[in-house]
């Protein structure tokens, strides 16, 4: 049965192709399958904000019955979206589930382009859960990975190959952020600072029409605006040293909130390493500091946009504390608390059993970042700066430094609240920002895990190195010797073999004991009194370097840089000889690598 249907699925996708000969053919093909995965994308992205608003219309709901059960409820319903999520990871996710995207992130960086299908609809499912319930996370991560998803089962469906499918993955990717940020451009930047960065700007043509797609029936069937729209005033000439300031203001910011989410995940799993605990006492945390601070529900953007109008009361309404303190102390308050606690909620909302992701975090605490900052310098009479102006480049300023992308965060803020009249200010406090967090915190939130692991680098050339294992570049034709054979007898076997500078010494079991390397022997095989009195086993050397098959190549590549030697063996996972990899046949395969990744 398995056969007959992969037959079948050969014979579709010849006569689906078959129509589509030649270049243009191709990139016709190319541009529909984007407009596809743009499309589906943003129905995705639509289904996932509309569950999000019913789960949250019936959290008000359940607050404003006037019942002696209701705040229980109200309380506890964020917890109950974090299990609730849990199970659908768990049932329907599998247990590879990613909630990150830093395994996508590693994924592509190994040009590894596979993604389940399930997880076209798994992460709306579980996101929309954790979120609409009151967790404190953001949509957009899902959202990321929902669209890779679909673009990679696309490209599969039309049987696309590795590098093409790539490029579906940056579209599901891009049309993803487009339709649920209404920022087509911001889609974009993601997809390419972010996923792709290998890829040249004239194979992204894809994305643009996917993004640009996405936008269209997110707006024209679903009826979705600006999520923060707000009308900004004109910046001020004489407040430019001010966005300076307020850019390394912002990527302390950044190199906080980075580090206390890394802080909050590792306390969770070292300390409860059992998921139901986790979700009980990690969801239950969640719940009480919600209950205190009702800011931190959610992604926030609400309070955003009242804090934008500079209307404090929304912003301590709900606060249990607002009614004993006067409304500036309590906003205060308020406000130092969606700086400082908001990114460890969401580390707790996410690593206790919920879903979702750091964009949104990210920028809410950027816009309190800078709204405090204006703040600040205006109590001390220096300068009378726009409030409003610096809580919207304050969300550029930490989004840049958190995710390291300040073109993505400089066209997504000013998409989103239709602020392009701040472009200059966004530019100087993303690129200020970027630049100074990058000395306290090489990494981006997604990068850093990987980095600490060994398993990503900034370095192109072990990037591709990496992208391959030992096995595909070893030299399997060898003549092999045994440790008891005199020096005469080598001489005659290495004579008949074909050139070759290593000789591995076997046992009867096929693993290696030496090597005999012929630079170093060759004046003892012209001695003949030599080749009567020695056997193999004096000349060999120990190999005191080995490789794995499974290795990549960029060890294998820094194993014979540091023993500065040019071959060296390989063993299979028993332990058995392989064969030997050389400098020289690496170079030859990362050739090839390069002339690849410049195709893109």
């Amino acid at each position: 049965m398995g056969r007959f249907l992969l037959k079948l699925r050969r014979r579709s996708l010849r006569t689906i192709n078959k129509p589509w000969g030649g270049n243009s053919g191709l990139r016709f093909r190319t541009a529909l399958i984007a407009m596809l995965i743009g499309i589906a994308a943003a129905i995705a992205a639509a289904i996932l904000h509309d569950m999000v608003a019913l789960l949250e219309k019936c959290g008000s709901q359940i607050k404003n019955q006037n019942k002696w059960y209701s705040d229980g409820i109200f309380l506890i319903f964020p917890l109950l979206g974090i299990s609730l999520s849990y199970l659908i990871q768990r049932s329907i996710g599998g247990n590879r589930y990613a909630k990150s995207l830093s395994p996508l992130i590693l994924a592509l960086n190994r040009r590894r382009t596979n993604i389940p299908l399930r997880d076209t609809f798994t992460h709306v499912l579980s996101s929309a859960l954790s979120v609409g319930c009151g967790g404190s996370a953001g949509l957009e991560a899902p959202s990321v990975l929902t669209g890779a998803a679909i673009g990679a089962n696309t490209a599969g469906l039309f049987g696309i190959d590795r590098r093409q499918k790539m490029l579906m993955i940056g579209c599901g990717a891009a049309a993803a952020i487009s339709a649920i940020f209404q920022s087509p451009i911001g889609g974009i930047l993601f997809a390419v600072e972010v996923l792709l960065p290998g890829f040249s700007v004239s194979a992204l043509i894809p994305i643009l029409i996917s993004s640009a797609v996405a936008m269209v029936v997110s707006r024209a069937f679903f009826h979705h605006e600006q999520v923060l729209y707000f009308v900004n005033p004109e910046w001020k000439l004489e407040a430019i040293p001010f966005y300076f300031l307020c850019g390394i203001f912002c990527a302390a910011v950044g190199v906080f909130v980075i580090r206390s989410v890394y802080f909050c995940t590792a306390m969770l799993k070292k300390y409860l390493p059992a998921p139901g605990k986790r979700i009980l006492a990690g969801g239950s945390i969640v719940c009480i500091v919600l209950a205190i601070f009702p800011i931190l529900r959610g992604q926030g953007y609400a309070f955003i946009i009242q804090m934008l109008e500079g209307n404090m009361d929304y912003l301590v309404k709900d606060a249990p504390f607002a009614g004993k303190l006067s409304i500036p102390v309590a906003a205060g308050i308020i406000i130092a608390a969606a700086i400082i606690l908001k990114a460890a909620v969401s580390a707790l909302t996410v690593e206790s059993g919920g879903d979702g992701g750091i964009f949104a975090p990210a920028m809410f605490i950027g816009a309190f970042t800078g709204f405090a900052f204006a703040k600040l310098v205006n109590m001390t009479g220096i300068i009378d700066l726009q409030e409003e102006n610096f809580a919207v480049i304050g969300m550029c300023g930490v989004f840049s430094a958190v995710l390291r992308a300040p073109l993505t965060g400089i066209f997504l803020i000013a998409e989103v609240t239709f602020s392009y009249i701040l472009l200059v200010p966004l530019m100087i406090v993303s690129s200020v920002s970027h630049a100074v967090a990058r000395m306290f915190e090489p990494h981006s939130i997604y990068r850093k895990a990987l980095a600490e692991a060994d398993l990503l680098t900034d370095d192109r050339d072990q990037e591709m190195l990496r992208t391959l294992s030992v096995r595909v570049c070893i030299t399997t034709e060898y003549t092999s010797l045994s440790n008891e054979l005199s020096i005469g007898k080598m001489r005659k076997i290495i004579e008949d073999a074909p050139k070759s500078e290593c000789y591995p010494v076997l046992n009867d079991s096929g693993e290696l004991q030496g090597i005999i390397r012929l630079e170093q022997i060759t004046p003892v095989l012209l001695d003949s009194d030599f080749a009567k009195s020695m056997l193999v086993f004096d000349l060999m050397d120990s190999p005191r370097w080995i490789l794995n098959e499974d290795d990549t190549l960029a060890r294998a590549m820094s194993l014979l840089e540091k023993s500065k030697l040019s071959h060296l063996p390989v063993n299979n996972v028993h332990g058995k000889f392989m064969g030997f990899v050389s400098a020289t046949d690496i170079f030859k395969l990362y050739r090839g690598l390069v002339r690849e990744a410049d195709s893109y």
